[in-house]
């Protein structure tokens, strides 16, 4: 009977290490931030433009977007996606999702994310990525490489939804 050759056994170890290594990553990168709660100054920012009657802010979370970074021909420093739940004229409630790019630090753990740098589209941007987002504030989709359909986009739909 002949012996396995070391080389083959080797190699079979190094796609199991491979392998493995390949899952780690994968379930890391997949795993964005915790939620993050918004500061008033946020959600006071994206109402500033709000396109034909005044929508009134119920409750908002974001999470940090690392992805965008990459997808993104003049990259900001950080990205984020914000869903914010807010109530039209007329009492009915609706959410909202933007996204933010901007060269401001990430907030130490436990602060809301807050936003004090213009939005000029140099030092950031915002921008509406849903539909509702887009009918209820006048925020111009640009400078922010993500859609409503984002994997991401849900996460932090699901962050409101706990809120």
């Amino acid at each position: 009977m002949e012996r396995p050759k070391k080389t083959s056994v080797y190699a079979g170890m190094a796609l199991v290490a491979a392998a493995a290594l390949v899952v780690a990553v994968v379930t890391e990168v997949r795993e964005p931030d915790d939620c993050l709660r918004v500061d008033d100054s946020l959600t006071n920012l994206i109402m500033t433009r709000s396109s034909a009657s005044p929508i009134t802010p119920e409750a908002a979370n974001a999470i940090e977007n690392p992805f965008a970074r990459s997808r993104q021909s003049v990259p900001y420093t950080n990205y984020y996606i914000i869903v914010m739940r807010f109530q039209l004229p007329d009492g009915t409630t609706i959410d909202g999702v933007w996204g933010l790019g901007t060269n401001s630090p990430k907030p130490q753990r436990g602060q809301a994310l807050s936003h004090d740098a213009p939005v000029d589209g140099r030092a950031s941007s915002l921008a509406a990525i849903s539909p509702s987002a887009e009918q209820w504030t006048d925020w111009p989709n640009r400078d922010i490489p993500v859609q409503d359909g984002d994997p991401l986009v849900q996460k932090a739909r699901e962050c409101l939804t706990h809120n």
